[in-house]
């Protein structure tokens, strides 16, 4: 339940605080005095979007903060323990930042939060009906969704339609493996001949730069080649080559060494450094190889060709190669694919065809009572020969269509069936969309029916009614204000209305009012007690100047909206 809001800055509002109570609260003003405004607050509350507009003029920021006190078997209680934001006495408090920079703050219990979690956590707290969501409820996709809702049919609709889109992938791949075997053969020669002619390159990441570098450095060649030519005369070539005088000098030693030991201790030296400088001709001669940029410029070529002809990186011919060698073998193994394709398709077509006939016996169940019972609600409220239906229709299923029923119905993600709802209001007229339903107050007075049968069925603690009174007065009034108290029972109603029959059947009366202060307006929430009370129904009653007159009618309807001890 909704215990207090506090707003600052909000429109016109500089600053207020609401405290609110169980059963049904009415907020009540003038036209212009902004009781819109704490709808507004609300629908913050729950995760609308945040307007710059909003906040009032010459503040640089604005703030919303509602204290709600929820009960230890709610289902917001494992939502805040998920979400990481407990409740553990009992407490949520949500509180929403406007800043003109753009820089908004969300806060769940003291701690920041998301935009979203307050999306969830407000289809849990409160329920908004004003004008948005009475146009929402005349398209029929809306209305299939309140039907569903009523019959608590909503995750059957939602398992329906995972089962319609897995159908619906598996019978496309299965259209496209027949057009895939279709031309089989002509792919698989070529995805053979492709995969083939990228396997003969063997192409490596890097490999390219690696040649150009090399192939820059060969890019002198002659000038190398005549280096490399002298270089080898002089260590081996030539007559006097370092390695022909190195052969000699150690001859020379071995021979002397016969008469001298001593004579050989160089010979070690000079054995190695024979070996180092044969070391060296063999590295001049690997570099000479002439044919060493040809194999380069070879090699090359073939790598722009295959970078042409399948990507522009080695990274990008190679996942073309991966691309081709699963399309090859989906080809090698097409028939096997489409056979367990096929059991896809069939499974899922079983499953589904099952699965929308459950959800129709059930919508058509819940149709029939769902019509008797917003039949009654609209009696209830003053239209004594009101009939309303809730049509179910459905198509027959084309050749490419699922479908289930002895009628062979056509199945969608959402079902076999849509639904319109129905109004006649008079005797004598038909039976008419709701979207064609002139008369607003007939249309306020059939939003309440839906919504009351709907708030038998669903566990939302704290409703909203905005626009409920638009095109009605007199005895209907009062009726509508019965049924407010009725829905109330249990749990928290909140109602902005301009008809004193509504407000007064209320537990907790609030008032907004304008005034303008040095040139500027300021606006506040007010509840009433009951001397305050009777003043504003007055005024709701005789208009801007209270009577006697105007008071005693106003203590009339407040005693008699009192409900009976």
């Amino acid at each position: 339940m909704l215990r207090e809001l506090a707003i600052r800055n909000l429109a016109v509002v500089e600053e207020a605080r609401v405290v609110f109570g169980p059963g049904l609260n009415v907020l009540t003003g003038e036209t212009g005095a902004g009781k819109s405004i704490v709808i507004d607050a609300l629908l913050l509350v729950r995760g609308a979007r945040a307007q710059p507009d909003l906040i009032r003029t010459g503040a640089d920021s604005a703030s919303v903060e509602a204290v709600f006190e929820i009960p230890s078997t709610s289902p917001l209680v494992a939502a805040l323990e998920e979400s990481g934001h407990p409740a553990p006495d009992g407490q949520l408090i949500v509180k929403r930042e406007l800043s003109r920079s753009g820089r908004h703050r969300v806060f769940v219990n003291d701690s920041a939060a998301t935009v979203g979690l307050l999306e969830r956590l407000g289809d849990l707290l409160v329920e908004i009906h004003g004008q948005h969501e009475h146009q929402r409820l005349m398209e029929p996709a809306r209305q299939l969704e309140v039907l569903d809702r009523f019959v608590e049919a909503e995750a059957a609709r939602d398992a329906l339609g995972q089962l319609w889109t897995r159908w619906d992938a598996a019978r496309t791949a299965l259209v496209k493996l027949r057009d895939e075997a279709r031309e089989g053969a002509r792919k698989e020669e070529r995805y053979r001949w492709e995969l083939s002619d990228i396997d003969a390159v063997q192409l490596r990441e890097g490999e390219e730069d690696e040649l150009r570098a090399e192939r820059r450095r060969l890019q002198n060649a002659e000038r190398i080649f005549a280096g490399l030519q002298e270089a080898m005369a002089l260590l081996h070539e030539d007559g006097q080559a370092v390695t022909s005088r190195l052969a000699r000098v150690g001859a020379l030693l071995r021979d002397l060494a016969r008469f001298d030991p001593d004579a050989a201790t160089p010979l070690e030296a000079l054995d190695g450094a024979q070996a180092y400088v044969e070391d060296a001709v063999a590295r001049v001669r690997a570099v000479m190889d002439p044919d060493r940029l040809q194999q380069i410029d070879e090699r090359l070529d073939a790598i722009v060709g295959i970078k042409r002809k399948y990507g522009e990186t080695a990274a990008t011919v190679a996942a073309y190669r991966a691309e081709i060698a699963a399309a090859l073998d989906r080809l090698e193994r097409h028939e096997a694919i489409a056979e367990e394709t096929e059991r896809e398709v069939a499974a899922s077509a079983t499953a589904a065809a099952r699965g929308a006939r459950v959800l129709s016996e059930a919508r058509e169940e819940g149709a029939k009572r769902l019509e008797r019972l917003i039949q009654r609600e609209l009696r209830a409220l003053g239209m004594d020969h009101a009939r309303f239906r809730a049509p179910l229709r459905r198509d027959r299923a084309g050749v490419d269509d699922l479908s289930t029923g002895d009628g062979s119905w056509r199945i969608g993600p959402r079902g076999a069936e849509t639904v319109e709802f129905l109004l006649s209001a008079n005797p004598g007229e038909d039976l008419k969309p709701l979207a064609k339903v002139v008369s607003g107050g007939e249309l306020s007075r059939t939003m309440l029916a839906i919504k009351t049968i709907l708030a038998a069925a669903e566990d939302v603690p704290t409703m909203v009614f905005d626009e409920v009174d638009a095109g009605i007065g007199g005895r209907v009034a009062d009726a509508v204000g019965q049924k407010l108290r009725q829905t109330a029972s249990g749990r928290q109603v909140l109602c902005v209305t301009h008809l004193a029959p509504i407000a007064a059947f209320a537990e907790h009366h609030l008032m907004v009012d304008k005034r303008v202060i040095k040139g500027a307006t300021r606006t506040t929430v007010t509840a009433l007690d009951a001397p305050e009370r009777v003043n504003e129904v007055a005024r709701m009653l005789g208009g801007e100047h209270v009577t006697d007159t105007s008071r005693r009618h106003a203590r009339e309807l407040l005693r008699a909206a009192r409900p009976a001890e």
